[in-house]
């Protein structure tokens, strides 16, 4: 089972991180004096892609990561640490989609960050989330705040069980 899971986080993953790369190469090539029906196919390509392949492997992605957390017990820091760099793929990956809307909507995109950019930086987390799970680095507990290491023994605002 942990083999299955493995190897659909992978698969889908390398799916995902893909997308994100071919994506922004995407809409540099929408701004460009291209003609309309190459720029047609563009967009339609744009779309498809991002709607019918990307999105659902960064679905399947994140899920099978989910259970294999779970089912293998793994909290350790470094973990955290590539969740947080899974959280800057979400940001992008959904900036791309807004481009994507953009793109399909104007015909044109007038991004708020240059696509290169966004290549760069979709490269610059994929590296880090594969240095991050490769070297599993020991990071130290004492770099998180206290109330996020102990328990606070609270109240929460509203019963949890039905009265």
């Amino acid at each position: 089972m942990i083999a299955l899971l493995k190897f659909g986080h992978i698969a889908a993953l390398a799916i995902w991180c893909a997308g994100l790369l071919i994506l922004p190469l995407l809409l540099t090539g929408s701004h460009r004096g291209t003609p309309e029906p190459k720029a047609a196919r563009m967009r339609i390509f744009a779309h498809n892609a991002y709607n019918f392949c990307v999105s659902p492997a960064a679905v399947v992605a994140t899920i099978a990561g989910g259970s294999l957390i779970f089912a293998r017990d793994l909290f350790q820091p470094w973990l955290f640490a590539k969740l947080g760099f899974v959280g800057v793929l979400v940001v992008i990956h959904t900036y791309l989609g807004h481009c994507v809307v953009e793109l399909g909507e104007k015909g044109r995109v007038s991004p708020l960050v240059h696509p290169y950019l966004v290549l760069m930086a979709a490269l610059a987390v994929m590296t880090a989330i594969l240095v991050v799970v490769l070297a599993k680095p020991v990071i130290s507990p004492d770099l998180v705040p206290d109330w996020l290491r102990a328990p606070l023994n609270r109240q929460l605002p509203f019963p949890t069980v039905p009265s």
